[in-house]
């Protein structure tokens, strides 16, 4: 049974899909996520790492053939979108991403350079994933968009380093005190952004950040470290036991373990307030701020909640960052550019689901630190060129895939399914 919808499409009207109706229960959501977590860095380092040492000629035309066939024929279903109906043109994006993921894969095949991470990329694709779905909550949800988010994560960041050198160097109290700076420094700035919207509110944003950033560089240098950057920091063991560096045989470090239950624990914590009564008037505001208005409520208020949670997930990020790096410096902290990789991990993900901006995170992650690295035939060595290529990514997903990664990833499982319902003859 199907309904028409206001594009013209159909909308399956039947009961929630099983994986909608799990998304709504914090259990199932953490725990899926926990096992993947627990393969997560065996597939990133040993199975990327042992594919790329793979090497078939053979399968060098065929890639090539794939690949190219499957961007021309998914850039087609894009842009014939009013021409042709729209039950042939998700037929034709699907045989177009598929062949371009099966192309790229045998791609990997074809080639004599390792593609697989490093030792520290998970945890530091966690911590950005920590960062990205607070993130979400304020952009995907509520429907502000901040360049300012830096302040936040730098501020915990600078705040974790400084109190490990002058206080104590416990990993948990580092991590308090950074979260909980960021938090008290989110108010105000919050409280002064919120009362514009739209660029104003984007712009405001991006002034308290930049106001921070130079004063890193210039009256702060002698607490901040200045252009060297802060390098004092001193993580202690997690509860005067455990070193953060010592290696475990299948979870890469006692350090990727910690932060993927701090993950977890973000992930459970954003997942209960997505599923509350304050999480739908989150979605409300992002929807049709006015109307929220008119039934009584406060908007401002709840804008302002949404901005400081937000930012707290970026304080606790901004404090495991400096854990991980044992080194931060204004350009890392501070610049916008770092607000700008926020949003360009949120929105290559995908902004409409709890995890999706973790893929953005993941891809963004992969491509700073791993692509620069390898030498490609016709650009040779990528080096400083990976935002190029990191561009190139994200005009391509915002094109052709606009509800981002996670958005494509559903849309092809959901294509699929209906298109092997069709074939039994049942209902899609």
């Amino acid at each position: 049974m199907s309904d028409e919808r206001a594009d013209g499409g159909v909308a399956d009207s039947a009961a929630p899909s099983l994986l909608t109706r799990l998304s709504e229960h914090e259990f199932a959501v953490v725990g899926a996520s926990a096992l993947a977590l627990l393969v997560f860095p065996f597939l990133l380092i040993d199975v990327l790492g042992l594919v790329g040492e793979l090497e078939i000629p053979l399968l060098q035309p065929v890639a090539a053939l794939l690949f190219v066939g499957g961007l021309v024929v998914t850039l087609a279903a894009s842009v014939l979108n009013k021409v042709f109906p729209r039950a042939l043109l998700e037929r034709l994006a699907v045989i177009g991403a598929g062949a371009l993921a099966v192309g790229s894969v045998l791609g990997v095949f074809v080639t004599d350079f390792s593609i697989g991470g490093y030792s520290g990329l998970p945890s530091l694709v966690l911590i950005y994933g920590i960062i990205v779905i607070g993130f979400n909550l304020l952009l995907g949800y509520t429907g502000l968009l901040s360049f300012g988010h830096a302040a936040f994560f730098g501020t915990a960041a600078y705040g974790a380093g400084i109190f490990s050198a002058q206080v104590s160097g416990s990993p948990i109290l580092m991590l308090l005190f950074g979260t909980v700076l960021a938090t008290l420094l989110a108010w105000p700035i919050g409280f002064l952004s919120i009362r514009r919207s739209g660029v104003y509110f984007a712009v405001l944003t991006l002034t308290f950040g930049q106001m921070l950033y130079f004063f890193a560089l210039g009256p702060g240098a002698p607490l901040t470290g200045g252009d060297n950057g802060y390098s004092d920091v001193n993580v202690g063991d997690l509860f005067g036991v455990a070193d953060l560096g010592t290696s475990l045989p299948f979870l890469e470090s006692i350090e990727y373990v910690f932060v993927a239950v701090l993950f977890l624990g973000a992930l459970a914590v954003a997942n209960r307030v997505i599923n509350s009564p304050y999480g739908l008037i989150f979605e409300a505001l992002g929807e049709n701020e006015q109307r929220v208005e008119f039934v009584g409520l406060n908007v401002f208020r709840y804008k302002l909640m949404a901005f400081v949670i937000s930012g707290a997930f970026a304080g606790l990020g901004g404090a495991l960052f400096v854990m991980h790096e044992a080194y931060i410096h204004p350009n890392t902290g501070y610049y916008w550019i770092q607000s700008g990789d926020f949003v360009i991990m949120t929105v290559l993900g995908g902004t409409g689901s709890l995890v999706a901006p973790v893929f953005g995170a993941l891809t963004f992650e992969y491509i700073a630190n791993v692509i620069p690295g390898l030498s490609l035939p016709v650009i040779g060595s990528v080096g400083s060129l990976w935002r190029l290529i990191l561009g190139a990514v994200f005009v391509f997903i915002v094109w052709v895939f606009p509800r981002g990664i996670y958005g494509a990833l559903s849309d092809l499982v959901g294509l699929v399914r209906r298109g092997a319902a069709d074939d039994d003859g049942g209902e899609p």
